[in-house]
């Protein structure tokens, strides 16, 4: 019992590990292959929308600022299933990522008809393509956007801002001219149009299986058959995790997630521990390092241009243009949190919250995530562009405009619970039964040690060395 429970404890941590490798790696029969291929646990997608409530004022040039008001949460059930899997020789797997969106309206703050006036991203975009043309073109160009557009604001149901897509005359017309470098390659316009449901719209993945290296299980190696994305020399390389599988993290100061929506990786930073229904992790947060654009982090300068001009913005703020067709879209946090003053002060209604921050807590011992929410906010840059009349009518000649933001929501249920709990409850409790069976065993040999002993020590001096049959003989022999 002794030697079998030393054993045991010096070789339990290695026999733990090739365990939680075998479950891990992925494979069509691992435990995990269920499991990342179509998410068993609840997952939701949480928008809010940015009306803007003084359209009248800045039409009429009587408002100082753009007033906003934040209506929702529109929340939707959201479910993602890899498909069309090919398993390649060198431990990777190929796949597409479909996910699906159902609305709840029980647990959403308003209904998807709700109207919301906001800027119209299509004149937006078009005046941000046209601003380094001739002045003749660009007045071409606004005369032709004020024929079908009285000012650069639409308004338009949750529904179509989100998923239905809204119907604007503009790109029916630009449809006919494909030899325009305008590249809008939607008959409508919608944050998440033609993507319910779509295969191919996040891009096809080239992901890590473990089985070669465990400590690179979950990575994604290509994106689009390619291990670079738009973006410049460290800040194109396509790295991190989607964030379903994560080999274990022993205490990394940041894990890194892959994010197609931007084309590009985030590094979140070690924040604290935290308790998920009873299960210990730690948390990662989006720190200010992310979307710096290289102003107090040089590594985040390759976000902008090699010669820095007015497209790279103050710290907070990802220009991601190139991934969005070509459109003045910038991500941020929330609400612009954490962001430099230059372009929040420009925005009336705004109210970030430390909650608001892209977060992610795992289980370091299993990689298991605890807790997911990814949150990101869109917002177009509007700048005043000479010739283009229409695109000019914000109060500030360069003003960062919020659309809508978005949480993605993903937390540990009780039954993922349960398997994290029993991996956990073999890799601590298992050594503490052999450590009883060492110390069983060290009882059982004192107590036999001392059991000889004391036979030992009771053993009478004056016992005859030869027996009594013996001693007659000898009598005899000396008679």
């Amino acid at each position: 019992m002794v030697v079998v429970g030393a054993v045991m404890v010096i070789f339990w941590p290695t026999l733990f590990f090739n365990q939680l490798k075998s479950m891990m790696i992925l494979s069509e029969e691992s435990t995990s292959f269920s499991i990342w291929r179509e998410v068993p646990i609840p997952m939701y997608l949480e928008c809010y929308m940015f009306n803007i409530t003084n359209v009248d004022e800045i039409i009429a040039r009587t408002a100082k600022t753009v007033q906003v008001e934040q209506l929702g949460p529109y929340i939707f059930r959201e479910s993602h299933t890899k498909v069309n899997l090919s398993w390649n020789d060198n431990s990777t797997i190929t796949f597409y990522n479909q996910r699906y969106w159902h609305f709840e309206p029980s647990m959403s703050n308003g209904s998807l008809t709700d109207s919301i006036t906001s800027l119209n991203p299509i004149v937006v975009t078009i005046a941000y393509f046209m601003r380094h043309s001739h002045p003749l073109i660009k007045v071409t160009v606004d005369v032709f956007l004020r024929t079908l557009h009285e000012h650069m604001f639409l308004s338009a149901p949750v529904a179509d801002w989100l998923f239905n897509g809204i119907d604007d005359p503009v790109l029916r017309i630009v449809e006919h001219f494909p030899d325009l470098p305008i590249n809008i390659p939607y008959d409508k316009f919608g944050w998440f149009y033609e993507r319910n449901g779509s295969r191919e719209y996040d891009g096809i993945m080239l992901m890590n299986t473990g089985a070669s290296d465990f400590s690179k299980l979950g990575n994604i190696e290509k994106w689009k058959y390619s291990n670079t994305t738009m973006y410049r020399d460290e800040c194109g390389e396509v790295r991190g995790s989607t964030g379903e599988l994560w080999a274990p993290e022993m205490g990394q100061s940041e894990v890194t997630i892959f994010a197609p929506d931007i084309c590009t990786y985030m590094n979140l930073a070690k924040n604290e521990t935290v308790s998920v229904l009873g299960i210990e992790g730690m948390m990662y947060i989006a720190n200010d390092s992310v979307f710096d654009n290289g102003y107090r982090y040089p590594r985040m300068a390759c976000y902008c241009d090699e010669v820095r001009d007015e497209n790279c913005l103050p710290p907070g703020a990802l220009n991601v243009s190139s991934c969005r067709f070509g459109a003045p879209a910038f991500v941020t946090r929330p609400h612009f949190l954490r962001m430099d003053s230059y372009y929040p002060s420009k925005i009336s209604g705004l109210n970030p919250s430390e909650d608001m921050n892209f977060r992610l807590a795992l289980e370091m011992y299993t990689g298991m995530p605890l807790t997911v929410s990814a949150q990101l906010q869109i917002n177009l840059l509007v700048r005043h562009i000479g010739g283009i009349t229409i695109n000019n009518q914000l109060p500030d000649a360069d003003t960062l405009m919020p659309m809508f933001w978005f949480r993605q929501e993903v937390r540990m249920n009780e039954e993922y619970a349960r398997l994290a709990r029993f991996a956990l409850n073999l890799r601590y409790y298992i050594p503490v039964g052999f450590y009883a069976l060492t110390g069983i065993g060290v009882i059982l040999l004192s107590v036999g040690i001392w059991i000889i002993l004391r036979k030992l020590l009771r053993t009478p001096e004056t016992t005859p060395i030869l027996s009594g049959a013996s001693q007659e003989d000898v009598s005899v022999t000396e008679r």
